[in-house]
Formats: structure tokens, sequence, C-alpha cells
């Protein structure tokens, strides 16, 4: 008699995804604390989007390197708050970067922190392509990826103006939304851009103010993962919102408390791992 394990009753039910076979994408959710950081790797071709608070320790580049990467095709800043472009410069500097991309803010609310200061200079002294902060899509390995813009032009809150990356791998697909509230979620829907993936990373760290019913429903998650820091000033995650996102997800992901996440995908089947279960 042939028996079946528990993992291929779940899959054939389908409550569970096949596990990958091959590691055709790789999508890292790293844990930087309080930030977001995003490696997003196919075929040889890296994307990395955010890099968490500045770091004097270089953790995310010494993960890079640990995964043996020393070039970065696409580096995007969501929008410049510094727990998303913290360590952008110093990036810049111990990598070549082809191309950056950042979100178009009004004149009015172009910030002048230090970090957003030196993200600039970096692009200039290393002579970084810049791509327009436009809807656009590209190839990056076996994988396409999709980029929305807000539509929202006059707000001093800069969560609004982040940049939605989608990357569609086959069947398997990620939405990552930055900080983006609830107004730019209604801006999206209303735009009608297709924003149905199967990997959500929740915006704003799992904020109260992001992830609304009507935006979930429309992206409809099977996987969620929200990137936070451990006993953080802020209450993220929200309990409402994991509650919410628990309503489409079969697994939400915590990095203050799983650590970093990494989704490894063939196109068809999907396996995650977390860095919690390999200590």
């Amino acid at each position: 008699m042939e028996i079946i394990s528990v993992q291929d009753i779940m899959v054939k039910l389908g409550l569970a995804d096949r596990p990958a076979t091959r590691a055709d994408l790789e999508v890292h959710f790293i844990d930087v604390g309080q930030g977001d950081c995003i490696l997003v790797a196919s075929q040889g071709q890296i994307m990395l989007i955010d890099s968490g608070e500045r770091d004097n320790d270089n953790a995310i580049e010494s993960y890079l390197i640990r995964h043996g990467i020393h070039h970065i095709d696409k580096l995007i800043a969501t929008h410049p708050h510094s727990d998303h472009i913290g360590e952008m410069a110093e990036i810049m500097y111990t990598f070549d970067v082809d191309s950056f991309m950042m979100p178009r803010i009004p004149d009015a609310y172009v910030p002048t922190t230090k970090c957003y200061e030196d993200m600039l200079k970096a692009v200039d002294v290393r002579g970084v392509s810049v791509m327009s902060p436009k809807d656009t899509s590209f190839q990056l390995g076996c994988c396409q990826v999709q980029i929305f813009t807000s539509d929202i032009e006059d707000s001093d809150n800069l969560n609004n103006y982040s940049l939605i990356v989608k990357v569609i791998h086959d069947k398997n697909s990620f939405l990552f939304t930055g900080d983006c509230e609830n107004e730019e979620e209604k801006s999206l829907l209303k735009k009608g851009v297709d924003l149905k993936a199967k990997v959500l990373k929740a915006a704003h760290h799992g904020s109260s103010t992001s992830s609304a019913a009507d935006f979930l429903d429309v992206v409809d998650p099977e996987y969620a993962v929200i990137s936070c820091g451990k006993n953080n000033d802020y209450g993220h995650p929200n309990k409402e919102t994991v509650r919410r996102l628990s309503k489409y997800a079969r697994n939400t992901y915590i990095t203050a408390r799983d650590g970093s996440v990494v989704f490894i995908s063939d196109g068809e089947g999907l396996t995650v791992e977390c860095e919690r279960d390999k200590k």
C-alpha cells in the first residue's frame, strides 16, 4: 500500500503548495528590525527593495555577500523614510548597482534628512542610472516585475507615495507594498492595476492604517509577511491587522518572531524557510 504523506494530502486539498524543486526565484524578507529590506534573486539577476535603517555593522551587505551577491541589477527605494533607505548609500558604495528607482515626491515634501541626502550623493558619485518613477515593467531572470506608482499628488504623508512592486513567476506572485496606507490603497484600487498575489508584504509593518479589507479582497494573498522589530515603539504589528490578514493568508510570517523569511519558487511549487526554524 502506498503511504501518502500529510504534505501530499494538504497539496491535493489545495491547503498547501507543493515544495519547489528548483530555486529559479528566491525572495528573502531580511530581518532588519524595524524596517524593510527584500532581496529578489532570479537566475543570477538581483533586485533589492529598501535597505532598513543605517547600520554601522553593515548587516545587509554581509547578508548579500554570504549569498554570493556582489552586483545589484535593480535597487528600489519604495519611499524616503530612514527605515527604508538608511543603508542605501552604503549599499551603493559596496556593490556595483546598475539602476536605481525611487518615487517622485512633491517639492514641498522632499526630505532634508541626512540619509536621504547621502543616498542621492551615492547615486551621483557611483554614477548609478536612475529609472523614471512611472508605471513600468521589466524582466528579472525568469520573472516579470511590475512597478505601480502612487496617484496621490499632494500629501505630507510620504508613506502614500510608496512604489508598489509586483513579481510574477508563472503561478507564484509577490506584492511588495512599502509603507502604503489606506489612502494609497484606495488610489491603487481606483487605478485598477492587477494587485492579486500569492504572497503579500503587508504594508507599513502591519500597522492599523494599512491592509484594509477592500484592498486585501483584491490581493487575496495566501501568504503574508510583516517586517518589523521586536518590542518596537509603534506597536507593530497591529493585532487587528494581523487578524484581518489571517482571514486571507493561511500563513502570516513576522520577522520580529520568525527572523528572515525566504520563499523559493520554481514557478509552480513554493517552499518557505524561516530563520527561526533553523536555530
